[in-house]
Parts: structure tokens; sequence; C-alpha cells
């Protein structure tokens, strides 16, 4: 009886401690964007203005229930019915990502980053078939390719 009762209570009690002690949980949560995630986008859209601007934003978070570390940001729009697909993503406060996909089905995705004062664009469009891509510096056009 003795070995069954030690026996058990071995098996019962060896998984809490084999447990991960860095569990980590991932939160959504919608806020208004802080003033430097509003900054950046405003300022992207003074350049781009396909990338529209948003005060909300779904904050997604990490949490190993010490601290919460911000993961990315998605901006929340009320009416993107020109879109099947329109989706801003903050990663940090220098550069956001996006996707487009139009109701012709082109889809447009890529990358402003800023850089000393400049901002930084790639574009990719995908069009039944053919792909471009273009790199752009505030605004201007620097570079094409067709495929």
């Amino acid at each position: 009886m003795k070995k069954i009762t030690l026996l058990l209570f071995v098996l019962l009690s060896l998984p809490l401690f084999a447990q991960d002690s860095d569990m980590k949980v991932y939160l959504e949560k919608t806020d208004t964007a802080s003033l430097e995630q509003y900054e950046l986008i405003k300022k992207v859209n003074l350049v781009y203005p396909d990338i529209m601007i948003s005060k909300q934003v779904k904050n997604k978070f990490k949490n190993n229930f010490k601290t919460n570390e911000l993961l990315s940001s998605d901006l929340v729009y009320e009416n993107t019915s020109k879109f099947k697909l329109y989706n801003v993503t903050i990663l940090d406060n220098r550069c956001l990502s996006y996707t487009f996909l139009t109701p012709d089905d082109v889809l447009t995705f890529g990358e402003v980053r800023t850089f000393d004062g400049n901002t930084v664009r790639t574009l990719y469009r995908l069009a039944k078939g053919k792909s471009l891509m273009q790199y752009f510096i505030n605004g201007k056009l620097i570079n094409e390719v067709k495929g």
C-alpha cells in the first residue's frame, strides 16, 4: 500500500515541476492609436495616400504573466468596401506593412519604413499572372521591375 501511495504521489506531483516556467499568453485589445503610432500613420498617409489613416488599432500582446510585450498593431477601418481585403499592420513605430486586395483580384502588398526622416516604400503588385515591384523614397519612384 505504501508503494502504491508513493507511486501515486510521484505521478501526480511530477507534472507540476515539469511545466514550462515561461508560459506565454497572446492577447488582442482594440484601443485608440498611441501618439507615436498615429504620427507614423499620418506621415505615411501624406506621402502615400492609398494607405488610409485610422485612429483605432487592434494591439496584439505577448504576456508572460510578468510583462506585456507589444507584438504588432492592426489598424481598424470602418469602411473598406472598395476592397475585398484591406490590412495595415504597424510592426514598430518606424515600420508598417500593408496588404490590399481589390474586387478585380489585384493583390498589392509591401512595407513602408522611415529612416532619417525619409519614407521608404516597397510595393509588390500581382495581377492576372503579371507582377510588378516598385521602390519609392519620399513618394518618388526610384526603381521598377516588371515580371
